[in-house]
């Protein structure tokens, strides 16, 4: 099952879809809308996230070529990596670089998602394997 996310079009809620029963989420009473995960576009330079592979084995993921704020009013709020084992949802502070590691311990990761406050869901899929 691909990752699928949710955001309340009230409160700003986001959901991650754990268990896919085809019925849309509801929150303060009314449907969530479906984030459908971008992966270019004019400010893909800022969102697109940027996956490396550390010498330790470990993979770097950086929130875009170019730095991305980090603010209360502007921010990433988390990094999503999808692998065959599920969903790790890693959740960032605004007062820190925009940036995660992840332990893949052999699993195939296959995309990696990140949430900015102010201009959605954002995907890659180029994961570099182990050598």
């Amino acid at each position: 099952m691909e990752a699928k996310f949710y955001k309340c079009p009230i409160c700003g809620n986001v959901f991650a879809v754990i268990e896919d029963s085809g019925v849309v989420p509801v929150c303060c009473g009314k449907p969530m809308l479906h984030l459908n995960a971008m992966q270019t576009d004019g400010a893909a330079e800022k969102h697109v996230p940027v996956v490396t592979r550390q010498e330790d084995g470990k993979l770097k993921i950086t929130v875009s070529s170019v730095p991305h704020p980090m603010t209360p009013e502007h921010h990433i709020c988390f990094v999503a990596v999808e692998s065959c084992c599920g969903l790790k949802i890693i959740h960032l502070d605004p007062a820190k670089p925009a940036e995660a590691v992840y332990c893949d311990c052999g699993e195939k990761v296959k995309a990696v998602y990140e949430y900015c406050n102010l201009h959605g869901l954002w995907k890659s899929t180029e994961i570099p394997t182990r050598e």
